[in-house]
């Protein structure tokens, strides 16, 4: 983001809020919306505590952009983030072609994060339709702060109450497919559980090259950081924004999005999409760094 504002000749001030300083991401909003900003781009730590700082930004005419995790406020101006439905059916199509029959675990990630349920959906368009099929989903549940300890918890679980047996876990991101892979080590279990995720994390990754993860999904966030900031520009010069899609609220109201739809990444093409892009050097993956 900040060296495409510097191409676009724009002032950006970028704020990390961690959970071991003082200053809550809420604080900064505020502290940011007051400093005289233009445009607040925000990643929302939570969901749930938004609306008063979407509408004091409207307040001081300050336009709002979320990034990456979806604002249903509908005085938002933008939503830039990726294509969560069409990811979730790509990864469930890529499931469904590899594993026809047995046990299937569907993790779903947080329920108050709006993400997590276009993904699923996506998903289930194709995982549904092989319950009955000799596809039998032991556990399909939320996982609740997107927790990687919680979810290896809840499939050792619903494996061990289900004779030890294991075929498939769809998990919305890498975080919680590490979860279900040290699970499956735990168990010990034989046979070869075909896990998907997404984020193309370096572990996630390197997962893929031992064979412990089958697939996860890769999204090209130097795009998305530079969509944001061109959008973000353009609102301040009082432009339409440029969305590609719309999304509606519970109460019916549509908010513009910008999505951008990730590529599938396995073993098989990890050098094309991630080393031959730059997103990754080969000896970070391969090798001991």
């Amino acid at each position: 983001m900040e060296d495409r504002a510097k191409e676009l000749g724009a002032d950006i001030t970028v704020r990390f809020n961690t959970n071991d300083t003082p200053k809550t991401w809420r604080g900064d909003c505020f502290e940011l919306i007051d400093s005289g900003i233009n445009v607040l781009i925000m990643i929302p730590r939570d969901l749930r505590q938004v609306d008063d700082i979407v509408d004091y930004a409207k307040k001081k005419n300050v336009k709002v952009v979320s990034y990456s995790r979806a604002i249903l406020n509908p005085q938002t101006d933008l939503f830039i983030g990726y294509d969560t439905y069409k990811i979730g059916q790509n990864l469930g199509k890529h499931l469904s072609e590899r594993v026809y029959k047995g046990n299937f675990i569907v993790l779903k990630g947080d329920k108050g994060d709006f993400n997590t349920h276009f993904l699923y959906n996506g998903a289930n368009k194709y995982i549904e339709p092989m319950v009955g099929t000799g596809v039998n989903v032991i556990l399909n549940d939320y996982v609740p702060g997107w927790s990687a300890d919680t979810a290896k918890e809840m499939v050792k679980k619903a494996v061990i109450a289900n004779d030890m047996k294991l075929d498939a876990v769809l998990c919305p991101n890498d975080g919680l497919a590490g979860g279900a892979a040290a699970a499956v080590q735990e168990l010990g279990l034989k046979n070869h559980v075909i896990i998907v995720g997404m984020d193309a994390e370096l572990a996630a990754v390197k997962r893929l090259v031992a064979g412990t993860q089958d697939a996860t999904v890769y999204m090209d966030l130097k795009n998305m950081a530079s969509a944001a900031v061109d959008q973000a520009v353009a609102l301040a010069k009082g432009e339409k924004v440029t969305a590609n899609s719309e999304i509606t609220n519970d109460k019916g109201e549509k908010i513009q999005v910008y999505l951008i739809t990730g590529e599938m990444v396995t073993k098989e093409n990890i050098d094309k999409v991630l080393i031959e892009s730059g997103y990754y050097t080969k000896e970070q993956i391969y090798g001991t760094n």
